[in-house]
């Protein structure tokens, strides 16, 4: 028998319960798209996780980190380690979190010389880490070896192995965030972000019927679905993969389902049968492109076209591709007229001014579909 739903205000006071920094500027905006919804017949909203603060250019990440530097300064920590490519958002974020907190952050960064080049000069993500005085140590891999496990994550773990022992060899606590913010701390905290839209829509007298996401590391859409099971709304997750999501590999819809029930349990909530949480997970690999952080036509021309009908920005690495998977779904009748679907912008804003191999050229006139 299904247990009572929970009202979202129940549901919000027990996350609030849990350990917590005080980091980002929340709720964060929900606002119309008036002019692509009126071109698409369907009503189209934004959720702007990318105006989540403490910065200028933020994303979905800075919510993470509330909870994850919330136990952490519960715990005593004094630094706090994280990893990505070199263009990470989530590193830039949890580094300016760390700032806000008043914990010492440290990034150890990837690059991918063969694809990108040598780093000759600091753009983007590199350049606010650098204006932050972040401790930052740069590896050179091949691909995305070091989220895929092999000889590249082994010289990255070790590295943070060492650095993380000499901390504590001079009495400093250290806490180890992974790849994207994918912390079990942290993976609550989309709950909150969900149950902001489905209040705010409702304060503009709409009922959502779909939210859209870009999913990487799968930190966001573990919190999301189960407010959406805790709380019994009928609201459809659609993600659109930036990698891939094999169940054989590094991250997977099995993934999502075990995260989602550790946030379950977190919040006191029954957890359902694997089969039901797994049944809501939608990931569209299909616009992944030639590779992670390589630019793709399909997400080019959504950030042409977003910015130039809403005056709204998305990035190349995972919300461009995010929002053309949305309008794909749109154009194609996958989600039906007169819908009202959600974007959340997760971030990403600081790559539209990486190198041209990452953004592509989002100056060109759009070419016709």
């Amino acid at each position: 028998m299904q247990a009572p739903y929970l009202h979202r205000d129940e549901l919000r006071a027990r996350i609030v319960r849990l350990p917590r920094a005080s980091i980002g500027l929340y709720p964060t905006p929900f606002h119309p798209l008036r002019r692509l919804s009126r071109r698409y017949g369907v009503g189209m909203f934004m959720k702007r996780e990318d105006l989540a603060g403490p910065g200028t250019i933020s994303g979905s990440k800075t919510r993470l980190s509330e909870f994850i530097l919330g136990q952490a300064l519960a715990d005593g920590a004094t630094h706090v380690i994280t990893q990505g490519a070199d263009l990470t958002n989530s590193g830039m974020q949890f580094a300016a979190a760390c700032r806000v907190a008043g914990l010492e952050p440290i990034l150890f960064l990837t690059r991918d010389v063969a694809r990108h080049g040598e780093l000759t000069e600091y753009r983007g993500n590199l350049l606010l880490n650098k204006t932050m005085g972040v401790e930052t140590h740069h590896l050179t891999v091949t691909g995305a070896g070091a989220w895929e496990g092999g000889e590249d994550a082994d010289r990255l773990a070790e590295a943070i192995r060492a650095r993380r022992e000499e901390l504590e060899a001079e009495g400093h606590r250290v806490v180890v965030v992974p790849t994207g913010g994918a912390h079990p701390d942290g993976f609550v905290a989309h709950a909150l972000t969900f149950i902001e839209m489905l209040d705010q829509a409702e304060a503009q007298d709409a009922e959502l019927h779909f939210v859209f996401h870009t999913i990487g590391t799968g930190t966001a859409l573990p919190g999301m679905l189960a407010a959406k099971l805790a709380t019994g709304s009928s609201v459809a997750f659609r993600s659109i993969a930036i990698n891939a999501y094999d169940e054989d590999g590094w991250i997977s819809p099995s993934v999502i389902v075990e995260r989602t029930k550790a946030v379950l349990r977190s919040i006191d909530v029954p957890v359902p049968a694997d089969e039901v949480i797994r049944s809501e997970v939608d990931v569209d690999e299909r616009f992944i492109g030639e590779d992670y952080a390589v630019p793709s036509r399909a997400s080019t021309e959504a950030i042409q076209e977003l910015a130039r009908t809403e005056g709204v920005f998305v990035g190349p690495v995972y919300t461009g591709k995010g929002f053309a998977g949305m309008l794909d779904h749109i154009r194609s009748g996958r989600v039906p007229s007169e819908a009202n679907v959600a974007f959340v912008h997760t971030g990403d804003t600081a790559n539209l001014f990486e190198s041209l191999s990452v953004v592509g050229d989002v100056t060109a006139p759009p070419v016709g579909r």
